[in-house]
């Protein structure tokens, strides 16, 4: 039993020892990034809570999600109930973190919304579906708090034609994890 043992084992410490052994670093001169230097974006996923006003991707209450791979998304609600008139709208973005600041990120942006107007005499819809793409920037004023604003190229129809306009967006977030 000892004897074939020593017969198995032999021919794999040969072959260890004829792999040539490398050691992994950095070049001369380059400093590798702590965990510490990275931005909390770029190590965990967060969600925010917040409100937006935009013609493409709706006017009301914002969620959104963003995560260390640079993707996120975000879905916005809001509704309007007066005497004889009420207006809700339906929306939803994804995002693509293109830069990374201390207090900034900028990002890409493609959304699509749904907007509805109706009055006690009859419903309608205000130019319904919009969709578009566009770049965003959010900078962070207190800790956790961005200020945000969007430029997206905007398609709609009003009924006759297909519109194709830059529509801003501006919103306000409140980051968690």
């Amino acid at each position: 039993m000892k004897r074939s043992l020593t017969v198995l084992l032999l021919p794999s410490l040969l072959l260890a020892q004829q792999i040539p052994q490398y050691r992994l670093g950095t070049p001369e001169g380059e400093q590798v990034p702590q965990p510490a230097q990275f931005h909390p974006f770029e190590r965990f996923t967060h969600y925010g809570a917040g409100l937006q006003l935009g013609w493409m991707t709706g006017i009301g209450l914002s969620f959104r999600i963003t995560t260390p791979m640079r993707w996120g998304g975000e879905a916005t609600f809001g509704i309007l109930k007066l005497r004889d008139f009420s207006f809700w709208c339906l929306g939803g973005e994804l995002h693509y973190r293109l830069g990374l600041g201390s207090s900034f990120q900028t990002y890409a942006v493609a959304g699509l919304g749904y907007y509805s107007l109706a009055t006690d005499t009859k419903e309608s819809s205000v130019w319904p579906v919009r969709f578009g793409l566009g770049l965003g920037a959010e900078t962070f004023p207190a800790s956790w708090l961005a200020l945000g604003a969007e430029l997206a190229i905007t398609a709609y129809t009003n009924g006759d034609a297909i519109q194709i306009l830059p529509m801003p967006q501006f919103g306000l977030m409140y980051y968690f994890r």
